[in-house]
C-alpha cells in the first residue's frame, strides 16, 4: 500500500481554530488512513473528515485521541469537533472518562456543552459554575452561557459578581451566583416559551437558524465596534453547519478581515445553498445533528 503524503503538524493545528487547513485539500486524504496514522494531528484531520462526509460515528474516538496529550491546541480540536459535530449525550460521552480525574477537563467540557445549542445544556454548565474552582472556567461558562442566551454582550456575560473577604487571615473569593443564577434561569425560561419542540438548538436567545445566523453575522463584522469573541464562536458554528471556509475571516486570531468575511457571508446568502436549511436545526457540513 503507497504511503499518503504526510501533512506537517504546524498547518494541522489549524484545526484547533476551524475546519479548514490553508495550503491543504483534506479532502483529498482517506479518513481511515489518517485514522491509522502515528501523528496526533493526523489522527484528528482524519475525525473532522469522517465526521465531514456524515460518519458521526467516529466522535467515540475523541477520547483515546486527546487523552494522549496535554496540548492546549490538541483538546480545543477535539472539543470543537465534539461539541459541534454531536449532541448533549455524545459531548457527555466524550468527557465521561475524564470526570474527577483532576485534569480540569471541565474547562473544554464547558464549551463543547454551549456549542451544542441545547438549552438543556445550561443546566449543566449552571451545576459546573457551581462547583468551579478556578476562575477561567468560571468566566468560560459565563460566556458559554451569554452565547446561548444574549445576543450582544449583556448580564450574563458579565457574569456573577465576586468580592474579596478574609477569614482568619486567608483571602476568600465570593461567587455571588444567588443574584447570578435567577439572571440565567429568568432568560432561560423566556427563550423555552417560544421554543416548538424542548431541546430546539439555540442561539443568542432564539432558535436557530443557520440563515438567519449568517445574515447576523454579516451584520456583525461590519460593525464599528464588532465583539470579537462573538463573531469568532458565531463564524465557529456557521463554518461547522455550512462547510463554508471561513478561514479568512481573520488575518490574525484578534485581527478581522471585515471585507472577506463580508464576502463569504454574501456569497452564501445569493446562493441556493440557503434552501437546504431549515429554522431549528443544527448542521455539520450540511449533514443534519440529532438532538
Amino acid at each position: 500500500m503507497a504511503r499518503y503524503t504526510s501533512i506537517p503538524d504546524t498547518k494541522l493545528k489549524q484545526l484547533s481554530l476551524g475546519f479548514y487547513v490553508p495550503g491543504v485539500d483534506l479532502s483529498s486524504y482517506d479518513p481511515a488512513r489518517l485514522l491509522q496514522s502515528d501523528e496526533i494531528w493526523e489522527q484528528i484531520a482524519g475525525l473532522f473528515l469522517a465526521c465531514e462526509v456524515g460518519d458521526l460515528s467516529a466522535l467515540h474516538r475523541i477520547p483515546s485521541i486527546i487523552k494522549e496529550s496535554d496540548a492546549y491546541l490538541v483538546w480545543q480540536a477535539g472539543t470543537n469537533l465534539a461539541g459541534l459535530a454531536g449532541n448533549l449525550s455524545s459531548v457527555k460521552d466524550v468527557f465521561k472518562p475524564f470526570e474527577k480525574d483532576g485534569s480540569g477537563t471541565e474547562y473544554f467540557m464547558t464549551i463543547a456543552l454551549g456549542q451544542t445549542l441545547d438549552p438543556d445544556a445550561i443546566e449543566m454548565l449552571l451545576t459546573l459554575h457551581n462547583d468551579a474552582s478556578d476562575e477561567e472556567t468560571r468566566y468560560q461558562i459565563e460566556r458559554e452561557l451569554s452565547y446561548l442566551l444574549e445576543d450582544t454582550n449583556g448580564p450574563i456575560i458579565r457574569g456573577a459578581d465576586e468580592s474579596i473577604e478574609s477569614e482568619d487571615e486567608e483571602t476568600v473569593h465570593i461567587i455571588n451566583r444567588q443574584d447570578y443564577f435567577p439572571k440565567v434561569t429568568a432568560a432561560l425560561s423566556l427563550v423555552r416559551a417560544q421554543l416548538p419542540v424542548p431541546n430546539t438548538p439555540i442561539l443568542g436567545g432564539k432558535v436557530f437558524d443557520v440563515v438567519k445566523l449568517a445574515r447576523r453575522l454579516l451584520e456583525r463584522v461590519g460593525s464599528a465596534s464588532p465583539e470579537i469573541g462573538r463573531i469568532h464562536r458565531h463564524r465557529l458554528i456557521f463554518e461547522a453547519a455550512t462547510g463554508v471556509n471561513c478561514a479568512a475571516f481573520f488575518d490574525s486570531p484578534v485581527k478581522l478581515n471585515s471585507l472577506q468575511a463580508t464576502a463569504i457571508l454574501e456569497t452564501f446568502l445569493d446562493s441556493d445553498d440557503v434552501k437546504r436549511f431549515v429554522p431549528g436545526q443544527r448542521y455539520f457540513f450540511g449533514h443534519p445533528v440529532g438532538a
